[in-house]
């Protein structure tokens, strides 16, 4: 067997084991009144008090499951008398040396354990207080703190035993001899008397002298008992308290025997007895007890008072008593906003000193009397969460300014109050005797640990009857708000819905509690994916916001957006969600209508070249292998020209289903879309897409007005990934295949192919001239006024890049830019659109125009890690430049891609005071779901539905939705391709009144802009 591991001085320290307890192991009250209180302080099931002896361990006193005696090596208390701190172990099962001993692996299967050696007054530890729990855990540092207090009050309650032995051993013998002659009141003392009085022979030693050593109290009463025992011949055996030269306390027990002749007393004698040791050890006793009573009384006031602050208020008293103090106060420690500390005094003592602070604490003491001043003793406290002693505040730097009239000020003590790491108290005490003493603050810490759990609960309640008082409120709302309010149980059926509610979804209270809500309201068309969205963030308690199709009672479909939310548990339920349903209908109709007037072609129903588009950036995301082919009916022309449009039309539409139904077995696949007039696009597998498939789709006969017509059709076709380029660019092909087929004459084919090794080259050839280019000043932006069709004022400018190439002359920003995609000198040429701007507003402000300008930037350089560092240089760069006047247009698109990221930078745009324009907006697929996020300050609609709206009845519809939209959402709208004083007009009337465009001036240098300014000041709106 593994022997124990034993204290350097083990003789010594067993020698004070028997001298302290001489084995005594009965039950005793006192030592069971700790151990309790062990327990209840640290919130544990087991108790004990321990005492170690060479091979076992003995239990005094114990709370919960134990053995009365057990094996040392075998106990976590050999472990803990080892050195004299605090042995913790959070979890023995962890501990290598622990895990194995049976308290640990068997019953009562000790898991956490906390032991507070008992330290002789020799030093050595005698055993242990510890405590102990069957699961995993940490004492805080108020309940370490106490259970240090309960260990130091149970070595003074074995000394106090240990005096009690001493003194019964020695009963009445003489150890200190006195007599006195009762007629001269002559005294003669032996030599322990004279070292109790700290005298020697030299000195006088009357009976007036000798009396002159004790306390003024107990010397009155010493006099006393001594006239009764000469007049009535009665002995007497007392305590009495001296006041020695040194100024320590000394207590001394002296006996007095009467000696009579003739019935009459002549002379006293008796014996001193020195009891400060043990008049010590109940002295300190007595204020241990005095300090649990109070905690106990303010235990049960809390709980009469029910947690209100008023509990605090005898609590106060008591520490005043405890203390000595004339005054002070108990106080909760809040944080203002700014986390700056202030006070809110619970109980205070009244010292109002006249009419006007009598009535200030009779206003203000019933709710917490606030104090803000940080300047002062107790808000240094409050500031530095450290204890404040001043002995002689009226010297102290921190004591701050006392308003006239107030009190003295003789002493203070401010101490701080932590409950799990944060300061949330602090008592304040004033003006007791002889001052304070770090001591005092040691001895308080059980009572303070007391008023931090007061306070933390006094907390607890407050925020239980605010959310009581919110819960009353949102109950209001709930009930008469016209969104429906769905509440659910743990388990997810409904337990309450509104009004709301039942008018949303013809579901009666009746009708749906206790049902699910999918029961009530999910139907063929709901959106699977969403509805398992919506389980998992049930299953996890998460928040979650979901746009739905949710169905009628009567069957009939609406759309609602719903914000859920986790409830809190409480003791009855597990917790349960709450849900609020607002109805969409009309914003999802008008988002369809939207949706389909940009992408779907009116006459075929068929995706349009948008969609198609669209289509096709997600089937190449995926990586698929496709066949692109685009198609033009031969001669379709004379086929109008021969039957008339609405025959043509009809035929477009039989193609169009037979397209479709080509497409239709890889429709996950594939893309079926008109392109314009007799132009279609398909897309599909490469080895089911060919050209003889489509050929015969065509050229199947057509019965048109009697006749029987058989069409043909031209193809160009290219292929991905072999032509491995973007979307954009599989159309180019496509198109410059068909191009080449169209030439060659009817029911041609071609196939799209290219040396891609050239085109690298050209493509690096290209961007080489643009870096030349932008390291040799050939750029120059551009300005294209923007102006209110209202107002007639300029109310901005878009900047436009363009190149002025030295062999080629004035280049495009189409030419160049998209060669750029993706490349490191696009953020350079991005950067330098930026600067360029800032640098021409700087010029235009000495000139005296104010103007904002609105650059272009790509998705590639909205995302680029750098983007925002270097805008806010630029920014820097130019402080004469007020941010507002620089604008940023991103492409609806931008933001698809990486919504988070793009929202992050847009919000950072906007904390440095930059405007967000959303430019081409309608031609994204999603663009309602994606505008509701976007901190967008401006709309701009796509020049190509402006220019055509007054000849397509589609492109008119999509920009009335747009401005629609926009207006709902509270945006302005700024239509592009304003060409015509009737695209002008035409605006005006749906209410959109900011455009640009080739109607209003053409981009122009920088040096004509002012011009230009004064020319439209001057003539006003007028077709340029």
């Amino acid at each position: 067997m593994v022997q124990p591991a034993v204290p350097e001085h083990e003789a010594q320290r067993l020698l004070t084991l028997k001298r302290y307890t001489l084995g005594d192991l009965s039950a005793d009250q006192e030592f069971d009144r700790i151990t309790r209180l062990a327990a209840a302080y640290c919130e544990t099931p087991m108790a004990l008090i321990t005492l170690v002896d060479a091979s076992h361990v003995w239990v005094k006193s114990g709370v919960g499951e134990y053995s009365p005696t057990v094996l040392r090596q075998l106990s976590l208390c050999g472990e803990a008398i080892l050195e004299p701190k605090l042995f913790e172990v959070s979890d023995a099962r962890l501990d290598a040396r622990l895990h194995k001993l049976p308290m640990v692996s068997e019953a009562p299967h000790v898991v956490f354990y906390a032991g507070m050696p008992l330290v002789a007054e020799d030093g050595n530890i005698i055993g242990t207080l510890c405590v102990m729990d069957q699961k995993p855990r940490q004492l805080s540092p108020t309940q370490r703190e106490l259970l240090q207090q309960l260990a130091s009050s149970t070595v003074l309650q074995f000394e106090h035993y240990l005096s009690q032995r001493a003194y019964q051993a020695i009963g009445n013998a003489a150890i200190g001899l006195w007599e006195m002659d009762v007629a001269t009141r002559t005294t003669h003392w032996n030599d322990v008397v004279d070292a109790l009085y700290q005298t020697d022979a030299r000195q006088a030693n009357t009976f007036e002298a000798r009396m002159q050593a004790y306390t003024s109290a107990d010397r009155a009463r010493l006099v006393e008992v001594i006239d009764t025992a000469i007049a009535h011949g009665t002995p007497f055996n007392d305590i009495f308290e001296m006041q020695t030269p040194s100024g320590e306390p000394l207590w001394v027990r002296i006996t007095g025997n009467p000696l009579a002749v003739d019935g009459q007393v002549v002379q006293l004698i008796g014996t001193m007895l020195d009891v400060t040791p043990r008049k010590k050890v109940e002295t300190q006793l007595l204020r241990q007890q005095a300090l649990e009573q109070a905690i106990m009384r303010a235990q049960a006031s809390f709980i009469d008072e029910q947690g209100n602050a008023k509990a605090l208020n005898p609590l106060l008293d008591d520490l005043l008593t405890l203390t000595g103090s004339e005054y002070g106060f108990i106080g909760e420690v809040l944080y203002h906003p700014d986390k700056t500390p202030y006070l809110v005094a619970h109980a205070i003592t009244d010292i109002s000193w006249d009419e006007p602070s009598r009535q200030f604490y009779a206003q203000h003491a019933p709710n917490g009397m606030v104090f803000s001043n940080l300047d002062t003793l107790f808000g240094h406290v409050m500031r530095h969460e450290e204890v404040v002693i001043a002995n002689e505040p009226a010297h102290d730097p921190r004591r701050g300014g006392l308003p006239p009239g107030h009190p003295p000020l003789d002493a203070f003590l401010g101490a701080p109050i932590h409950f799990h790491g944060r300061c949330i108290a602090m008592i304040g005490l004033a003006n007791r005797p002889g001052g304070y003493h770090p001591d005092l603050v040691e001895y308080l810490a059980p009572l303070l640990g007391s008023i931090g759990q007061f306070i933390n609960t006094l907390r607890h309640h407050r925020q239980q009857q605010q959310d009581q008082q919110a819960i009353a409120r949102l109950s209001l709302v709930a009930k008469n708000t016209s969104n429906g309010v769905v509440i659910t149980d743990a388990r997810g059926n409904i337990e309450w819905i509104n009004d709301g509610f039942t008018r949303l979804s013809g579901y009666t209270f009746a009708e749906a509690v206790g049902k699910k809500p999918g029961q009530l309201v999910q139907g063929k068309a709901t959106d699977r994916a969403t509805v398992l969205r919506i389980a998992h963030a049930l299953r996890h308690r998460q928040h979650f916001e979901e746009e739905l199709l949710n169905y009628r009672k009567d069957g009939t479909p609406y759309w609602v957006h719903i914000s859920c939310n986790p409830l809190p548990a409480n003791e009855q339920t597990g917790g349960g969600f709450i849900a609020i349903q607002s109805d969409i209908t009309d914003t999802k109709l008008h988002e369809e209508a939207l949706y389909k007037a940009a992408n779907i072609d009116e006459l075929t129903r068929l995706p349009n070249q948008r969609l198609a588009r669209t289509q096709l950036e997600a089937l190449v995301r995926q990586d698929t292998p496709l066949a692109v082919a685009i198609l033009n009916i031969d001669d379709f022309k004379r086929l109008n020209d021969l039957f008339g449009y609405a025959t043509g039309n009809s035929i477009l539409k039989r193609i169009a289903k037979r397209l479709e139904a080509l497409v239709s077995p890889f429709k996950a696949q594939g893309i079926t879309a008109r392109l314009s007039g007799d132009e279609f696009v398909l897309a599909g597998p490469v080895q089911r897409l060919t050209p003889s498939t489509i050929q015969h789709a065509i050229q199947q006969p057509l019965h048109v007005n009697g006749q029987k017509l058989k069409l043909t059709a031209c193809l160009g076709i290219t292929s991905y990934p072999n032509d491995n380029v973007d979307p954009d660019a599989l159309f180019r092909h496509a198109y410059q295949a068909l191009y080449q087929a169209k030439t060659q004459g009817i029911a041609q084919c071609v196939r799209y192919s290219t040396d891609e090794e050239h085109l690298v080259k050209l493509r690096q050839q290209e961007r080489s001239a643009i870096q030349h280019g932008l390291a040799n000043n050939e750029f120059r932006l551009y300005y294209q006024p923007q102006v209110d069709l209202k107002s007639h004022t300029v109310v901005g400018a878009e900047a436009l890049i363009r190149w002025i190439h030295p062999q080629h002359g004035l280049r495009n920003p189409a030419e160049f830019l998209p060669l750029l995609e993706g490349s490191e000198l696009e953020f350079h040429l991005g950067e330098w659109v930026i600067e360029a701007a800032l640098k021409q507003l700087q010029s235009w402000l000495a000139m005296g125009i104010e103007l904002q300008v609105s650059v272009n930037i790509s998705p590639q350089h909205l995302l680029h890690p750098g983007f925002l560092p270097q805008l806010e240089q630029l920014l820097l760069y130019y402080p004469q430049v007020p941010s507002r006047l620089l604008a940023i247009e991103i492409l609806e698109s931008a933001t698809l891609d990486d919504m988070q990221a793009a929202l992050h930078v847009l919000e950072e745009c906007q904390r440095l005071g930059i405007e967000i324009a959303l430019d081409d907006f309608g031609t994204g697929y999603s663009s309602l779901a994606y505008f509701r996020r976007l901190p967008v300050q401006l709309i701009k609609v796509d020049r190509d539905f402006v220019r055509d709206m007054l000849e397509s009845e589609d492109d008119k519809a999509i920009v009335e939705s747009i401005i629609f939209m926009a207006r709902k959402f509270s945006r302005p709208v700024l239509a592009e391709g304003v060409e015509t004083m009737a695209h002008a007009q035409a605006l005006l009337a749906m209410g959109c009144h900011l455009a640009q465009g080739y109607g209003i001036a053409r981009p122009m240098p920088a040096d004509e802009l002012p011009g230009w300014l004064e020319s439209w000041q001057a003539e006003g709106f007028a077709l340029r």
